[in-house]
């Protein structure tokens, strides 16, 4: 199954150490997180898969900063 993000919403500093790293927490809307319909195996002329849609998450992640290139934006 593909967890797309389709929309960041926020992004928060949790954690910043002096060596070079830093832990974010993420909320996105990721698509297929959440069953939407379950899936119908009778009768079998009608059968089909489980269907998702999009969920609101969040994650922490890591990120170490030698290994970013910066770009000027302005």
């Amino acid at each position: 199954m593909d967890h797309d993000i389709l929309r960041i919403e926020e992004v928060e500093v949790i954690r910043s150490h002096h060596t070079g790293e830093i832990e974010l927490r993420v909320h996105a809307i990721v698509g297929d997180m959440v069953q939407t319909a379950p899936a119908a195996l009778y009768p079998p002329d009608i059968a089909e898969p489980a269907q998702y849609g999009p969920a609101h998450c969040m994650a922490t992640v890591t990120v170490y900063l030698d290994d970013v290139q910066w770009e000027v934006a302005e």
